[in-house]
């Protein structure tokens, strides 16, 4: 272990150690602290032979929910793989907004209410809504312009149990959706790409290099499918052809684009009020739109 923590130190690997005894503990099958109760105990050959495969993926700084093949997020465990970005805590703000909207909702079952989230990737936000949606009769729909993306989405709901609540559609943006769709709307959250092109450039290795560019890549300034999906709101709305239940809209964006989200807020959704939210860190995380 001394060995392999040196040589994830070397390489620039996050917590040495600990991303040691987590990758032991998944080639044992034990929780880490049995890992490390019998430090001493011999791999068998099987298992050695694993380790070090798993070992070597680290030091080319793969990321480790990808190797792991899981994450958690909110009270999920979600399948990953490098189909999709890997879900980060900062997130789960996108899932308490929602629900928190949702539940100010008198629910009228001629009209099914709905959740969207543009640009669902694994699952992770929309899953974590129609879990605990406050009336088991609500419906949540997502989209991707991944295909492989949605493969990875569906099995992730039905591993979780939600499949009768969600229904995932393929395409970019609102394009993606049935006119009805968004007519029943009364709460839309989007995860969408908002890393600069020059950002990119900068990012660990583990992100530049393994996470999928589509779910990275937001243009020169990172707003660009931010702007668009605005204004498609807006189109929608004013001319009558959907949202007219909306009530609110939620945008996870970079911590340094605060300004420039809220002039695009002002610029392609002018009928919203607009807000920065601050994530725990006390960092711009959400663009949030009241309407």
């Amino acid at each position: 272990m001394r060995q392999v923590t040196a040589q994830f130190n070397e390489t620039g690997v996050d917590s040495p150690a600990a991303t040691a005894r987590r990758l032991l503990a998944y080639v044992l099958d034990r929780p880490r602290e049995w890992v490390i109760a019998h430090d001493d105990d011999v791999l068998s050959a099987a298992q050695l032979q694993q380790f070090q495969s798993l070992v070597a993926r680290m030091v080319a700084r793969e990321p480790l929910a990808y190797i792991l093949g899981h994450r958690a997020f909110y009270d999920l465990d979600l399948v990953v793989d490098a189909r999709v970005l890997i879900p980060r805590p900062e997130t789960e703000m996108l899932v308490e907004l929602a629900l928190g909207e949702l539940q100010q909702v008198a629910f009228d079952q001629a009209h099914t209410t709905l959740a969207i989230e543009i640009g669902t990737g694994s699952g992770a936000v929309a899953i974590a809504i129609a879990k605990h949606l406050p009336n088991r009769n609500m419906r949540m729909i997502a989209t991707d312009v991944s295909a492989d993306a949605l493969d990875v989405a569906r099995l992730n709901a039905q591993r979780c149990g939600v499949t009768e609540r969600i229904t995932f559609y393929y395409g970019s943006l609102l394009h993606a959706l049935p006119p009805e769709m968004c007519q029943a709307a009364v709460v839309l959250v989007a995860n969408l790409p908002y890393v600069t092109r020059e950002e990119i450039e900068m990012l660990p290795p583990e992100i530049q290099a393994h996470e999928p560019r589509v779910a990275l890549d937001g243009g020169e300034d990172g707003l660009d499918l931010v702007r668009e999906l605005l204004r498609q709101i807006y189109r929608h709305k004013t001319a009558g052809t959907g949202f007219q239940y909306l009530r609110a809209a939620f945008f996870e964006v970079g911590a340094s684009q605060g300004a420039a989200c809220l002039q695009a807020a002002r610029e392609c959704l002018p009928i919203g009020k607009a807000k920065m939210l601050r994530d725990l860190a006390k960092l711009d995380r959400v663009l949030a739109i009241w309407l």
